[in-house]
């Protein structure tokens, strides 16, 4: 052949070179900003997102429709294969597989690159879809990636001395492992491939990308790794059932989780990002977590109030640490918030229950101590009485006496009561019927005092387990106490109902309620704010509603009414 024929063939080629070496250059390029840019798009997308973003752009790239992406992740090790496609117009849900249950022809291309072609059934060997023409990716894996119970050489796993998957003979490793030494596990970051018909131009078209996509898909892994591990980072500390609050170097707010909202009263939006300075001026818990950042120093449960917006406040114990760098340099400073009003409300609960039983055990020495002279009194009053001649002036002092006897006669047995309580004779009673017999004992108070009993919701009160005669008086003794507290014109309302911690029965006043002052001490024996109150009103129901495993709550306002809440269990002890 002519030498000189040769020269247009040779340009020929030189030029069809030149043009696939422009193009695979222009495919890498495309490629790379394609990374560069779904590194922006993807940031906190969920898992899987950035996946399906690239099989969707390299579908429309590539104009193929039914192009698909595996890819290996997860510890242990999974293989999941994803669709193009809008999953809120069509169903391409991702289809996830351990690696260990793959079907053997992918677990061959996944462990060695390379297989038969094409797969007749899908990665769990379902026969949806296919025929399947996979290209492997090559990509280095981190080794935390692909551990969990997967051997290096997944074809170790057969019992036999040759790779399931290789047929080569397999080698003992340090360890006890054993490999087949063809075993690429760990280099291969996923497939991918077209359903349908083969033909070189679908082929061509994969071919010359695959070689660029391993850096890509193994970035992206990495990626959502380390986006999901923040993720979880961040809902662990959002959960934590307490506040904590992170500064950086500055002093200004890193982290203000759900908890530090609640107990401070400022959202995570206006703390965010702000210093901790102007964000709370005047709030002297925080100068130990500045002491922390600018000193080094820690701090332990010191105990705080930490005064909200609202003026209102809550006492906390407070925990704060500086934040060092691997070099030991401070970068910021953190501060834990235990929310201890609960606390703070059971211990004076129990200092309350244990000033009750002493304050009992006085009063019940006192009162058998009285009763024996107080009846010696009134025998020797009724007596005298005799001799004196009727008209007399001097009996009617007498019958007041006598009168004052019989006051403190039933003070002593109100004692008695409270600090010698009889047995309880539990049973299913109507709320509505023992709420009656109360009201029936009352008349005619409420209707000389000009008050209006309503009883709101009646026909769906419940039917409580309790002593009848108890509860009555518990009933008894709280609405004489509402009528006597409110103004002619005003309202008693009684209501009874259901939650979770059990049946509650509220009795309600519009009077000038109780000063705060006041309330920590209206269960107190002989605690009366009355002028010919006896102060054991309160005391005795409190003892009794104790007994049936239950507990009495009062919430007042002066100047707006009180609310008494009974609180029994469903199954009283």
């Amino acid at each position: 052949m002519d030498p000189l024929s040769l020269g247009p063939l040779v340009e020929i080629l030189l030029k069809d070179l030149e043009g696939n070496f422009r193009r695979e250059l222009a495919t890498r390029v495309q490629l790379e900003g394609l990374a560069e840019l779904m590194t922006f798009a993807t940031d906190g997308a969920e898992p899987g997102e950035s996946y399906r973003t690239l099989v969707n752009y390299l579908a429309r790239a590539l104009d193929e429709s039914r192009l698909w992406l595996g890819v290996v992740d997860g510890n242990p090790p999974a293989f999941t294969l994803y669709l193009p496609g809008d999953p809120a117009v069509v169903d391409v849900r991702p289809e996830r597989v351990h690696v260990q249950w793959l079907q053997p022809d992918w677990l061959r291309w996944i462990a060695l690159g390379k297989g038969t072609a094409p797969l007749w059934v899908g990665p769990t060997g379902s026969r949806k879809g296919g025929p399947w023409f996979p290209s492997a990716i090559r990509g280095e894996l981190a080794a935390n990636r692909v551990a969990g119970d997967m051997p290096a050489c997944p074809g170790s796993l057969s019992p036999g001395r040759t790779c399931a998957l290789s047929r080569a003979p397999l080698e003992e490793m340090a360890g006890g492992h054993r490999t087949c030494g063809q075993c690429e596990f760990g280099h291969i970051a996923g497939l991918l491939g077209f359903e349908g018909q083969e033909v070189q131009e679908r082929r061509a078209a994969l071919d010359a990308i695959v070689p660029s996509l391993g850096p890509i898909v193994v970035n992206l892994g990495l990626k959502e790794a380390l986006d999901f591990e923040a993720r979880f980072r961040e809902e662990v500390v959002e959960n934590l059932p307490l506040g904590v609050v992170a500064l950086d170097a500055r002093g200004h707010v890193l982290t203000w989780n759900r908890g530090a909202e609640e107990i401070v009263g400022l959202t995570r939006e206006e703390a965010l990002e702000q210093p901790i300075s102007r964000i709370l001026p005047e709030r002297p818990w925080y100068d130990a977590l500045v002491h922390s950042l600018e000193e080094g120093t820690e701090v332990i449960r010191a105990e705080h109030d930490v005064v909200r917006p609202d003026g209102t406040s809550i006492p906390a114990e407070v925990s704060t640490a500086p934040l060092r760098d691997a070099e030991g340099r401070i970068r910021g400073a953190v501060a834990t918030l235990i929310d201890v009003s609960s606390l703070r409300s059971m211990e004076e609960r129990i200092r309350q229950l244990d000033r009750l039983a002493a304050l009992g055990r006085f009063a019940s020495s006192v009162a058998h101590e009285i009763r024996n002279p107080l009846t010696g009194i009134a025998t020797g009053v009724q007596y005298l009485s005799r001799g004196f001649p009727p008209g007399d002036e001097r009996n009617e002092s007498v019958n007041f006496i006598l009168r004052e006897v019989v006051r403190l006669n039933t003070i002593i047995q109100d004692l008695f009561t409270a600090t010698r309580p009889r047995d309880l004779r539990l049973e299913p009673i109507a709320v509505r019927d023992v709420v009656a017999r109360a009201l029936r004992g009352l008349k005619p108070a409420p209707e000389d005092a000009g008050v209006t009993i309503g009883l709101e919701g009646a026909d769906k009160w419940p039917t409580v387990t309790a002593d009848a005669d108890q509860l009555q008086q518990v009933l008894l003794n709280l609405i004489q106490n509402a009528v006597q507290a409110t103004p002619a014109g005003g309202t008693v309302t009684i209501r009874a109902g259901e939650d979770r911690s059990g049946w509650r029965i509220e009795v309600e006043d519009t009077g000038a309620g109780i000063a705060p002052e006041h309330q920590p001490r209206i269960f107190d024996p002989f605690y009366t704010t009355r002028p010919r109150g006896t102060g054991l009103g309160l005391f005795v129901a409190h003892g009794i509603v104790e007994r049936h495993r239950g507990a009495i709550e009062v919430e007042s306002e002066p100047g707006k009414g009180t609310r008494f809440r009974i609180r029994l269990p469903h199954h009283p002890a």
